[in-house]
């Protein structure tokens, strides 16, 4: 027990979460720097990119928003459209907030505000190897990918006077790959790989068969709620079998 407190510490400092940020630093910079081009290309002043990176942070909400404005929707619009595309991190919060469950209510806040797709991964591998994490761990990954998105943006936006738009709009697809990087990364570090299986199957029949009648973000928001429902479910009956 002590050898483990003992890891659990010395892995849960700010400079062990900024170091575990790593693998996605080089996906924020090229979308958030997609992100920041578009922006400048649609007429927003460096100042808006500025901060609609630092207060809205979220890559397809922020894509999304510039295609809106660029299209003429209302403000109403564009406001629904962004809460719907980042209503996911509700279940990525309800799903982290167990290994939060020691933290005081302001560093569970801290914690969770700048929550993304990429760190939720990052922060759910690791939760998955030591059962809990650490305030200062998750201030480090959570900082690092703030502070490196900003200037992503800032710098693509500084520069989109000289990227044709073609290119930087082609950028936005390191996001999927980054995503298939960081499900790889937690496939292969979960002790639990056929339940991690059966979570991707199901999240894609599921996908696959509501795409052409719902939007796609309540699809997937169906897919994941569906896949986490089932897996829990199998881990509670293996539990039961186990005890009995």
């Amino acid at each position: 027990m002590d050898k483990q407190a003992n890891i659990i510490r010395q892995s849960g400092t700010f400079t062990a979460g900024a170091i575990a940020c790593g693998p996605t630093i080089l996906g924020y910079w090229s979308i958030g720097f997609a992100s920041g081009a578009i922006g400048a290309l649609s007429g927003f002043s460096l100042t808006d990119i500025t901060l609609l990176s630092a207060l809205l942070y979220a890559g397809s909400a922020q894509f999304l928003f510039y295609s809106l404005w660029a299209g003429g929707a209302g403000t109403l619009a564009i406001v629904l459209a962004v809460l719907l595309v980042n209503v996911r991190y509700l279940l990525m919060s309800s799903f982290l907030a167990r290994f939060f469950s020691a933290l005081p209510g302001t560093k569970k806040f801290i914690s969770g505000m700048l929550l993304t797709d990429e760190t939720f991964a990052v922060a759910a591998q690791y939760a998955g190897k030591y059962g809990q994490i650490p305030f200062r761990w998750i201030s480090g990954l959570n900082v690092t990918a703030y502070v490196n998105w900003i200037i992503a943006n800032i710098t693509g936006a500084l520069f989109a006077s000289y990227i044709p738009a073609e290119i930087s709009q082609r950028l936005g697809f390191s996001l999927t790959a980054m995503f298939i990087g960081l499900l790889a990364l937690n496939y292969f570090g979960s002790k639990a790989k056929k339940l991690e299986i059966v979570a991707m199957v199901v999240s894609a029949l599921v996908v696959l068969a509501t795409l052409d009648v719902l939007n796609v973000n309540i699809s997937i928001l169906i897919a994941t709620a569906v896949a986490a429902l089932l897996c829990a479910t199998i881990v509670k009956l293996t539990s039961r079998r186990s005890a009995a």
